[in-house]
This record gives C-alpha cells, structure tokens and sequence, in this order.
C-alpha cells in the first residue's frame, strides 16, 4: 500500500534545529509517523552545530535512519555585513558539512536519509520590493544556496553507500510577515510543510537522491 511506505515506524531521526518553526514541524511529523524524532538545537542543549565531539555523542548513541538540518544563522538585515558572513557562514555551511560526516556512519549502517533545508532563496536572489528595510543579509542567500550544491555533492558521494540526500527548500511561511510574490498570492501555514518532509524522510521517496523539492507557492518559477 502506498500509504504504508510512509511509515517511520521505530526510526530514530534526528532533527539539527530542531526547537525553530520548521524543526518543531519536523519532530511533530515524526511523531505522528511512528517515529522517533531526537532534537538537537543550542536553545536547549547548547550543542553548537560545527562541535563535531558533541554531535558524535548524539550519533553513537544508537541508530540514525535520518537527519534533518534545519540549522540557520542570522536571517535579519545587518549593517555589519562581515561580523555576520563570518559566523553565519559557520552555522550554515560549515555546521553543515560537519553534520554530515558525523551522520554519515549511523546513515551509511541503515541506508537513512539526510535532508538539507535551502529556502526559495537558495534558487533566486531575494527581491528588493518584497523585503523592503527587512532585506535579507548577503550570508543568508550565501549559505542557502551553497547548500543547494553541497546537498548534490553527497547525493552523488553517498549513492553507493545507500544513502540518500535531499534538500528541501521551502517559501515564507506565516509569521506576520509581507505576502510574497508567487502564483498562490500567500503565505505558507507551518503545517503545509509536513507532508513534504514526511515524503522526503520516508520510504516514499526511496528513488530520490539529489534533488530539490521547493515548497514555495510557486515564488521560483517566475
């Protein structure tokens, strides 16, 4: 049954961010699919992402059928432009990359799946009009769209060893926020992001490797 391949049933997942909006979704939508969901975020644990002796506690502690990345820097604009590539560029990128040679062990031992979180900005450049005084710092659509290209690098490096990477990029989800530009003139509810994780997590996805799933309203294909 179609249904029953997206079971998560005794999956042990871990969520990186895992207390922001979109890890909280995640850990709620692995819950509901039977699985485990473990959070790892500095708000709770003081884990700091690139602390590759800390996350490999988390990852010999049992096994991983995936991990999510949901790990992000500064989002707001800054006069300090340099202040802020640097560290967001160590958050986002270089956490990033960590993450995955931690991970790649327990994923490698049960042929997981990891998943990247991009944005709609890591395909498109943000737009002046939309973001106005909130225009989004320059290490933000950096970070975002390396992202995109280090989430093929190990599709590619990894596909041997069955393990599958994907990144999920989603649009602006409602917080208040301007309404973005795209086909569907809205905002996203926080709960239109499970459905897709839930695919990319689960078996439902199990021939997809390297791709980019936008869940934008339509704001990258114009």
């Amino acid at each position: 049954m179609v249904l029953d391949t997206f079971s998560l049933k005794d999956r042990r997942i871990v969520i990186i961010g895992g207390e922001g909006l979109l890890g909280s979704v995640a850990r709620k939508t692995v819950s509901e699919l039977g699985g485990l969901p473990t959070s790892v975020d500095v708000k709770d644990m003081g884990i700091d992402v690139t602390d590759y002796a800390a996350l490999r506690i988390i990852a010999d502690h049992g096994p991983i059928h995936g991990v999510i990345n949901c790990a992000i820097g500064n989002q707001m604009p800054t006069d300090d432009a340099q202040k802020f590539m640097e560290t967001d560029l160590k958050v986002g990128l270089t956490g990033a990359a960590v993450c995955h040679k931690v991970f790649y062990d327990p994923l490698k031992a049960t042929k997981g799946v990891f998943i990247n979180v991009g944005s709609d900005l890591a395909l498109m450049a943000p737009r002046p009009s939309r973001y106005g005084e909130l225009f989004k710092p320059l290490a933000y659509s950096v970070v975002k769209h390396s992202i995109v290209g280090l989430t093929r690098y190990y599709a590619a490096l990894w596909g041997k060893d069955g393990i599958r990477v994907n990144c999920f990029c989603p649009g602006s989800i409602d917080q208040g926020q301007a309404v973005p530009d795209c086909p569907l003139g809205r905002l996203a509810e926080a709960s239109e992001m499970a459905g897709p994780l839930a695919f990319l997590l689960s078996d439902a996805s199990s021939y997809m490797t390297g791709a980019i799933l936008s869940v934008d309203g339509g704001s990258t294909c114009w």
